[in-house]
Formats: C-alpha cells, structure tokens, sequence
C-alpha cells in the first residue's frame, strides 16, 4: 500500500505558526526568557519546578520548537500548557520570576514582556523547528 507521502506526491508538511497566535492559545503558551550558553530545555526545567509544592492540579507543560528573538537581543522559548491553565500559567510566570528572568505572553501579535515593555512580533525574529 502507497504511504500519503506518495499519494500526494511529495512529504506532508505541517503549517505552523507562532505559538500564542492562533485564535484561543493565547491563554495556553507563555515565553520565558534564556542566554547562551543555557538551553531552552534547562530553562525549562528549572522555571517550571522553581514554585514548590506545584501549583497546578493537574495537566502538564512542552517546551515549543519556537524562539523569539528581540531587537535587543534578549531570547525567548515557548512553552504551551493544558488541564490547569490558571495553575500553570502561575507556576511557569512565579517560576521565571523566582529565577530572574522575563516572562511574556501574546496578545494580537504583540509580546507583552513582564518587565512592562510591550513588542510586536514583526519586530522580532522567529525561530521555529
């Protein structure tokens, strides 16, 4: 039997975005701030086992394939949730804070950054995976 990929004629691609973007993720995905030479996924770790004992009740937490960069310089990682949006979006948040790092969000393709500086994403670089 023919796999899809020869069916259609060439490899199947998955459209992507920018996670937090599409119409009710916003609420899902936050970003966290990272320098070399640390790695999203040590980041990522950290930020979200800093708040103990966890403050959500159930559900988990992915590092996305997506780096914004700032003009500044400063990179972020994404990272999506489910089950407890409002838990985890307070464990991801508190965490980055306990660590010193920036947070943000996406709202209407702009980057709300914890520090109260506010970005449009055309003017960042986006790194997807």
């Amino acid at each position: 039997m023919p796999s899809m990929e020869e069916i259609l004629g060439g490899p199947i691609e998955r459209e992507r975005g920018v996670p937090g973007t599409r119409p009710g993720e916003g609420d899902k995905v936050r970003y966290v701030a990272f320098q070399e030479p640390h790695r999203p996924s040590d980041t990522f770790r950290n930020v979200t086992r800093a708040v103990k004992p966890p403050l959500p009740k159930r559900g988990g937490v992915v590092l996305e394939g997506c780096i914004v960069t700032l003009a500044d310089g400063l990179r972020f990682y994404a990272l999506s949730f489910h089950g407890d949006l409002e838990g985890w979006q307070r464990q991801v948040e508190e965490g980055a804070r306990m660590l010193g790092l920036v947070s943000a969000c996406i709202e209407a393709d702009v980057l709300h950054l914890s520090d109260g500086r506010s970005v449009p994403l055309g003017a960042c670089t986006i790194e997807l995976d």
